[in-house]
């Protein structure tokens, strides 16, 4: 069922605390497709109020503003989910990819005093002390990634993720959950150029959701692309 109150107070939340960080740093202004998308994400509950969607697929063409949003999104997880000692993990093949959302982020932070207030930089994350969360930038390693207990992990370009390698991380993240009431995989690409790998699998499975093919209740797929 749709909640309107959990998606206008993440939407509220965005457009009063998170702001531009290059070229302006003024408050955010949600374009509608980001306010259908951010409705979707946390308006969409179960019978408990817990939110229905595990795994979001936003696929746009450049310069639509997706790494603004996944940065907005990482902030609404940690500052007003209500998820005490949320683990956030920014990923990509490399590190410095991975730190594209994650230094995004941060320049989001620093630039409002309330979120500044409570959060800190330390040497390989970021650290939010209200709710004991950290946010992390991570490169491909999925035996590394074993360890993780993630309530959010943010998969940048994942069209470009190796066929066998970004699978496997994939998968790994996502069996991951276990642990949390209300996680997400959130992945955000524009159009896809890596064969067999997730951005593929994620294609053929959303796809069949939005056709009426497929049982799945856990994937949002936003797709803004020229269909068949």
């Amino acid at each position: 069922r749709f909640n309107a109150k959990k998606a206008n107070r993440a939407i509220k939340f965005i457009e009063n605390y998170c702001r531009h960080c290059e070229g302006r740093s003024d408050l955010l202004k949600l374009e509608l497709w980001q306010k259908a998308a951010v409705s979707l994400i946390f308006g969409i509950v179960d019978d408990n109020g817990m939110r229905t969607f595990r795994e979001v697929f936003i696929v746009i063409a450049r310069k639509n503003g997706k790494t603004l949003l996944a940065s907005a999104i990482i902030a609404c997880m940690v500052y007003i989910d209500g998820e005490y000692g949320a683990k956030v993990y920014c990923l990509a093949p490399k590190l410095d990819q991975a730190a594209i959302v994650y230094d995004n982020f941060y320049q989001m932070v620093l630039k409002e005093p309330e979120m500044s207030e409570v959060t800190k930089k330390r040497r390989s994350d970021i650290y939010i002390s209200m709710s004991n969360s950290s946010v992390k930038p991570v490169a491909f390693n999925a035996k590394k990634a074993d360890g993780y207990n993630p309530h959010l992990a943010v998969c940048d370009e994942i069209a470009s993720w190796q066929a066998v390698n970004g699978v496997k991380l994939y998968d790994v993240i996502k069996s991951a959950f276990g642990a949390r009431g209300q996680p997400m995989l959130l992945s955000i690409s524009t159009a896809g150029f890596v064969d067999d790998g997730p951005y593929d699998e994620l294609m053929k499975r959303s796809t069949a959701f939005l056709s009426g093919s497929s049982k799945e209740k856990r994937l949002l797929p936003l797709l803004y692309i020229i269909d068949d």
